[in-house]
């Protein structure tokens, strides 16, 4: 092979590998604004990043998509989920109907055309309902297998599983997902779902504030109080009734809040870093960013996290949400005021995020006034 020739494959090689290697997932900051059910699109979160890093106003949005189908609607907190690879957003509402914006990359303004927007529904109302009514919470989509998670709890904190869409971009308008048993999973004594991520190849991480009690192998010793779930093909179960000492994250050492009624996931599937907010409901400003690693529920229970984010507790009283991409170094979180004495679902958001920037190096986070926002509750970074 003439060596000309050897030296152009060599750098096409390599730019390649920079291009693939070091993938981001995008630049595009999503911000689901509730008072107008829109989405906001920023093409370049690292300008905006720079902007609010220098006390500057952020600019408005690049793109501003609003559902022509669901005005009105309440977002649950974190149920704006995106996946690249299907070029889909995904909006969960408080009350489980799910709206998919096709082509998110591309539009803008009004979306209510079937081939660019769809709904179904995670239920039937009056079917299948917590004995108390329930709230759809948190929502993540594993792109490697299409799956889309969805959080759900009754409102009064007693009962809490996870929704679990296979194929998810190739679901019909209209879908009614019952009974809920056959799409569902979640361990029966698991009490206030508080959060979840999806973990590429179909699984997931769960975070719940309380519970049956946990056991260590030798079913001697007990634990209780809030806990991390790592599920196993795709399922949270506990197969061994309470002796579950694998796959479970629970015990003083973990530093998750008690009591534990709200909270936050985010999954690095580039450096196995699953990010917990767990904050104590009646002390949050001694809340933090917690940091946890799979060899954390290996063999589980009472593990310490590995580390926690630079940011001090003051920064995080007013948190409710957290968001990672799928690609890239970045974290995102939105702030709430909590409405005292309502259901697990309750609060109001306002126009600010949180932005840490490599986040994997325990950075702290800058605060960004989200133009032409007032009640955030939902964001993404992506394509």
């Amino acid at each position: 092979m003439p060596c000309s020739l050897q030296r152009l494959l060599l750098c096409l090689t390599l730019l390649l590998a920079l291009g693939c290697g070091g993938a981001t997932g995008g630049t595009t900051l999503y911000v689901y604004d509730n008072a107008t059910s829109s989405v906001l699109a920023w093409s370049d979160v690292n300008k905006v990043y720079s902007s609010a890093e220098a006390g500057t106003t952020v600019a408005a949005a690049d793109r501003t998509i609003v559902n022509g189908l669901g005005s009105g609607t309440e977002l649950a907190w974190g149920g704006l989920a995106l996946d690249n690879s299907s070029n889909r957003l995904y909006l969960v509402t408080t009350g489980g109907l799910v709206y998919v914006i096709k082509k998110a990359s591309s539009q803008s303004g009004t979306v209510s055309a079937l081939t660019d927007i769809i709904s179904f529904n995670l239920g039937q109302s009056g079917v299948d309902p917590y004995s108390d009514g329930s709230v759809f919470g948190e929502a993540t989509v594993d792109a490697t297998s299409n799956t889309l998670f969805v959080l759900e709890g009754a409102a009064d904190g007693s009962a809490a599983r996870v929704w679990k869409i296979t194929n998810a971009s190739d679901v019909v308008s209209g879908t009614i997902f019952t009974p809920a048993a056959s799409y569902t999973t979640g361990v029966s004594t698991d009490t206030f779902g508080c959060g979840v991520a999806a973990i590429p190849g179909g699984n997931l991480y769960g975070l719940f504030g309380g519970g049956g009690a946990l056991y260590n192998g030798l079913g001697t010793v007990a634990y209780s109080g809030p806990r991390l779930r790592k599920s196993s093909s795709g399922v949270l179960t506990s197969p061994l009734g309470s002796l579950y000492s694998s796959g479970a994250v629970v015990g003083a050492l973990t530093e998750l809040g008690s009591p534990l009624e709200y909270g936050s996931l985010a999954y690095d599937s580039q450096n196995l870093a699953l990010y917990v907010f767990a904050p104590d409901s009646a002390a949050a400003t001694d809340a933090a960013i917690l940091v946890f690693t799979s060899g954390s529920f290996s063999p589980g229970l009472d593990v310490a996290p590995s580390r926690s984010l630079g940011d001090t507790a003051w920064a995080l009283a007013s948190l409710r949400i957290i968001a990672h991409p799928a690609d890239g170094d970045w974290l995102l979180g939105a702030d709430f005021t909590l409405t005292s004495g309502s259901t697990i679902g309750a609060g109001t958001g306002g126009d600010t995020l949180l932005i840490w920037k490599a986040p994997s190096g325990g950075s702290a986070a800058i605060t960004a006034k989200m133009t032409g926002t007032s009640e955030i509750r939902g964001m993404a970074i992506g394509d």
